[in-house]
């Protein structure tokens, strides 16, 4: 293809004549703009970067595998989406969807992936089956929500240990020796993280743990508070306050909301009788009764940090496997500020 150097000289115009009326400014006479474009036209001359900049278009893989976690985390995904549209218009560029239902590795073959120039793969749900067909993607690709542990392919994720470790502390500042655990019994690489770090931290801390005092419920509203139901109905009724921890860590907020609506309905008292720290910060935590102590996860800078990311790798040299990882501040609300002691 010739060059803009050239084209003046075809033309007997400047390389900066050119320029403007390749970019459709002010500067040159109708008629030298009229000439340029012939020349244009006669040697089918494309502005490549125009073009480039006229169609950006970023595009975010929705992946569900059960859709516990995507669909019914109440806004936590659709924070994150929120900031990604946000960032994307600021970048400039166009954003488009598509959702993968359990077939991933359908979804990511029959892709058009001409029609980005980047991919933002929601990873929530992603197992590690499923690492392998990431790396078929050869545009520049983000992964939300996943660090995507021992695979090179950049990430944005939570900071689950550290995560954990503040809230499991702030329970044992409170003076709390024996603690229950809340546990999805959806399998996340999130759960995964936070099921690791409370074992470890648990000992580190002081705080004792017990497999009898685990309990494994859905990760949603109503599943976990039908689970939590049938689990105190099984130790009796009516339950003694004295079979349960002074203290419980849920793997989500969701979690901890619906276990504590089960456990009022048994006759205790949150957090008199046992406290309750969770994890998400979801909209309802605030509103919950008692209103929830929670480990608050910046979920718009987890989408904001993913379109800076890609639109680098776009824009600049590409490179892989970057892992960031954001952590999570304590809010303190009253479901951990107990007259137990």
């Amino acid at each position: 293809m010739v060059t803009v150097k050239e084209l003046a000289k075809i033309a007997g115009v400047s390389p900066a004549a050119v320029s403007i009326v390749l970019n459709e400014k002010k500067g040159v006479s109708e008629e030298t703009r009229n000439h340029v474009l012939e020349i244009l036209k006669q040697y089918n001359y494309t502005n490549v970067k125009k073009s480039r900049a006229a169609s950006r278009n970023i595009c975010f893989l929705k992946y569900k595998k059960h859709g516990m976690l995507v669909e019914q985390n109440e806004g936590f995904i659709a924070t994150i989406l929120d900031a990604i549209e946000a960032e994307c218009r600021l970048k400039g560029y166009n954003l488009s969807m598509i959702v993968s239902d359990h077939d991933f590795e359908e979804t990511i073959r029959t892709m058009d992936m001409n029609a980005c120039d980047g991919l933002i793969v929601l990873g929530t749900e992603l197992e590690e089956e499923h690492y392998q067909y990431l790396d078929t993607i050869k545009k520049p690709l983000v992964v939300v929500d996943n660090a995507i542990h021992h695979h090179p392919c950049t990430s944005i994720a939570i900071n689950n240990d550290e995560t954990v470790r503040c809230a499991l502390q702030h329970l044992a500042a409170q003076g709390h020796t024996g603690i229950a655990y809340f546990h999805s019994n959806v399998n996340i690489a999130n759960f995964e993280e936070r099921n690791f770090a409370f074992r470890r931290y648990c000992v580190e801390l002081g705080l004792n743990f017990s497999a009898d005092n685990q309990f494994d419920v859905p990760p949603t509203l109503l599943g976990a508070y039908d689970s939590m139901k049938q689990y105190m109905s099984s130790l009796g009724n009516p339950v003694e306050k004295k079979t349960l921890p002074t203290c419980a860590f849920a793997d989500n907020d969701s979690i901890a909301i619906g276990a504590i609506k089960a456990l009022r309905e048994f006759g205790y008292h949150v957090p008199d009788d046992i406290s309750v720290i969770g994890f998400d910060d979801i909209h309802f935590s605030a509103i919950s009764s008692p209103p929830l102590t929670t480990m608050r996860i910046p979920k718009a800078l987890i989408g904001t940090l993913a379109v800076r990311q890609i639109c680098d790798m776009i824009e600049h040299a590409p490179y892989n496997d970057v892992k960031i990882q954001v952590g999570g501040e304590l809010i303190l609300r009253s479901s951990t500020s107990g007259s137990w002691r």
